[in-house]
């Protein structure tokens, strides 16, 4: 069931929460001050972008009831701003989204910046908007949007590291780590548009739970998904999350697969092993029951409630490796592979432009124009799955139990009380044959897309085949 949320904080709070902080210096003292003041300033700026009909969404769903959604703003539409991402929100509740993270929107650091544009993971002002995506009534329109139709947003946070002419470096260069040499540096050599920060400095956790809050408190934001989470203290992490769900609920995802996240707060991590183990399966290179090890190493690692978002793309694997059918060796391999990350326990999840099977890699640094009036038969594909999946308490919430051979891909899903679901997935580009194990043969078998009575006793599967069953006295 859906969280329920508090009221909005007022000033008031802002203030005493800021009176909590202890700063080293007078020059510290005093830009705290500024920062009440500019915050107070934000408070009241939000007011009065708020449509009079507007009404704040009071609710986050159950993570068993997510399916999320990443939006790269800049690339989502030709003009990439909010306000053209607004005619695009009917079509992605119908696709059964209820969840959109958008990728940084904050502006891009210039200095030492890659490509064209630079990354948006190279952040210049935590609590400002990029001019080139809209202002921040634009944004508030959005968010208001989003909300109207049933669905919730999450922004992208990147509390490991700034761009190198972020404002802090200038008045806090306390906050950053140092070589041996005392010169800032990047968290990984490779990210040289990007400077690390020191966690170390607890003045840096105010800082950064203050800017959180600010897209909260400010913006009705449900939540975020956290860049690197594992490259920030975990203690951290725990301290923010507490701090941000006093006044509200919100969805926490981390970029990470530490199950010690978990404890910190966050709700959902990435499920990395999964994701590249389909690749190795999809491409021969190991056997199908190599999934059915990993789903049970997950079980015995993670806390009951754990939810891995379940992808076959996202912004780093699509920009850094490929788009899903080269991936996934074709089209109909992508479709499959995202049937297994579907019905696997977990998120399921797209990156904008797979629905319409965009065929071009999107580098973060440049600018794309997505077409959307491709491929509307395989929209309609993802629709009906993802419709499925909400509307199937076994695969959202069921017990799984694995029947794999070495290429194709077998295992039941059931809630106890629900009808089961089985998931059939020929796992290699050629025919096999698959007989159903002795303990599914006595069931009557149904397709659960079109309803058709399926006979099994052995099937000749053709390349990628997938198929869905249920019982007919379902």
């Amino acid at each position: 069931m859906p969280l329920r949320r508090a009221g909005v904080p007022n000033g008031k709070r802002l203030l005493e929460n800021a009176e909590k902080l202890h700063l080293a210096s007078l020059s510290m003292a005093i830009e705290r001050i500024l920062t009440i003041a500019w915050l107070l300033a934000a408070t009241a700026c939000r007011q009065a972008v708020v449509a009079p009909e507007a009404s704040l969404s009071d609710s986050v769903p159950a993570t068993d009831e997510v399916v999320m959604y990443e939006v790269f703003v800049r690339n989502f539409t030709e003009a990439g701003t909010f306000h053209a991402m607004l005619e695009h929100l009917p079509r992605l509740r119908d696709l059964g989204v209820n969840v959109l993270w958008l990728m940084p929107i904050q502006p891009t650091g210039q200095l030492k910046k890659k490509g064209t544009y630079g990354s948006p993971y190279a952040i210049r002002d935590y609590t400002a908007i990029h001019p080139d995506l809209g202002t921040a009534a634009d944004f508030r329109r959005l968010v208001d949007s989003v909300h109207a139709l049933g669905m919730f947003l999450i922004l992208d946070y990147v509390a490991n590291h700034t761009a190198w002419d972020h404002v802090w470096v200038q008045r806090h260069p306390e906050w950053y780590t140092r070589d041996s040499a005392g010169n800032l540096m990047p968290s990984v050599p490779d990210w040289t548009d990007i400077v690390d920060l020191n966690y170390e400095n607890k003045d840096l956790w105010e800082a950064q739970i203050a800017a959180m809050a600010y897209w909260v408190d400010s913006f009705d934001v449900d939540g975020f998904r956290c860049d690197v989470a594992e490259m920030v203290p975990l203690a951290f992490w725990k301290e923010a999350i507490s701090r941000l769900r006093q006044s509200r609920p919100v969805l926490m995802l981390a970029e990470g697969a530490d199950p010690a996240l978990y404890e910190s707060g966050f709700d959902m991590t990435y499920g990395w092993e999964v994701y590249h183990a389909l690749k190795k399966i999809w491409n021969g290179k190991a056997s199908a029951r190599l999934l059915d090890t990993l789903l049970l190493q997950e079980q015995q690692r993670y806390p009951p409630h754990y939810r891995h978002i379940r992808f076959i793309t996202n912004h780093d694997e699509n920009s850094w490796d490929d788009v899903p059918q080269r991936v996934f060796v074709s089209d109909s391999g992508a479709h499959a592979a995202f049937v297994v990350q579907l019905t696997l326990p977990g998120v399921p999840f797209l990156y904008n432009g797979q629905e319409v099977g965009y065929p071009q890699r999107i580098n973060l640094f440049e600018k794309y124009t997505i077409d959307w009036t491709m491929r509307p038969d395989l929209q309609q594909w993802y629709s009906q799955l993802l419709h499925l999946y909400r509307s199937n308490r076994s695969l959202r919430q069921g017990n799984k139990t694995f029947f794999s051979t070495d290429e194709v891909l077998c295992y039941r899903r059931q809630l106890t009380g629900q009808p089961p679901v089985l998931v059939v997935v020929n796992c290699r580009n050629r025919p096999v044959s698959f007989s159903l194990p002795d303990a599914l043969r006595h069931e009557r078998w149904v397709n659960l897309l079109n309803g058709q009575q399926e006979r099994w006793t052995q099937k000749q599967l053709a390349p990628f085949a997938w198929y869905l069953l249920t019982t007919t006295d379902s």
